[in-house]
């Protein structure tokens, strides 16, 4: 879809964010994503396509005891009647240009299980020509 907007949500935006965001099956209320992203190292990501949120990322960065700091991608969510239009990779190519663009991490990581099929699919599409993406499929 090529009218998704992609932007990362801060306090200067987060007037798009509805009260109650469903992420990985929980609702989480507007004031504790307002709590998370104070954090300069925690990043939350949104697609918008008709001024509705239709898919959702976020994560943070990870410091290390030898001083590299590794940036986690905790969860990609894409809105059911917005799945398997490419939403959820444009997000994860928006969102890896902007994290490379800051300088501030080293390499990326996210984890998923076997059995999460499209996660797997999304994720495979970095691992296998990102070096800078590690993926799992063990928990």
């Amino acid at each position: 879809m090529k009218d998704v907007k992609f932007i990362r949500i801060n306090e200067d935006n987060i007037n798009l964010i509805p009260d109650i965001i469903k992420i990985d099956g929980e609702d989480i209320q507007k004031k504790d994503m307002e709590k998370f992203i104070i954090n300069c190292d925690n990043y939350c990501f949104a697609g918008i396509y008709k001024n509705e949120i239709v898919a959702f990322l976020y994560g943070y960065g990870m410091l290390r005891p030898d001083g590299k700091s590794m940036f986690y991608i905790h969860s990609v969510d894409v809105i059911p009647k917005y799945q398997n239009k490419g939403i959820g990779t444009k997000l994860m190519e928006y969102v890896l240009k902007y994290i490379r663009y800051e300088k501030k991490y080293y390499k990326f990581f996210v984890l998923t299980e076997e059995i999460n099929i499209r996660a797997c699919k999304v994720y495979e599409k970095y691992a296998d020509k990102e070096e800078q993406v590690l993926f799992s499929k063990n928990l």
